[in-house]
């Protein structure tokens, strides 16, 4: 029982993956030919928008808020038990990763 949960869990994941896409790219197609329809241009809507301009920051904070939080997790089971904690190692990849995406979009918005 537990292996045919798992097989249709790991089915499941990329499916409803594939179809939020999938629904997602018919909507903004049906939105396009809307707005053709009607007469308006679509290109004026299609612009990049703002909040994609600091995407590498937001990832790079969230990746580094959850190494902060591994890294917590693993000094409080370090400290109150005598078990060594296996949360330190993503925890330092994470915060390594993060500073990275974080430097990375300084970076990108130092050239621009």
């Amino acid at each position: 029982m537990p292996k045919l949960f798992l097989l249709i869990m790991w089915l499941a994941f990329p499916l409803f993956g594939f179809f939020g896409w999938f629904f997602y790219n018919k909507s903004k197609h049906e939105e396009r030919k809307l707005l053709i329809e009607k007469g308006i241009n679509p290109e004026e809507f299609s612009k990049p928008s703002q909040n994609f301009k600091f995407f590498w920051l937001k990832l790079g904070m969230v990746v580094m808020g959850l190494g902060l939080g591994l890294f917590v997790i693993a000094l409080l089971v370090d400290l109150h038990l005598t078990g060594q904690s296996d949360a330190i190692y993503p925890a330092i990849l994470c915060l390594c990763g993060g500073g990275s995406l974080v430097l990375a979009n300084y970076l990108a918005h130092r050239k621009n």
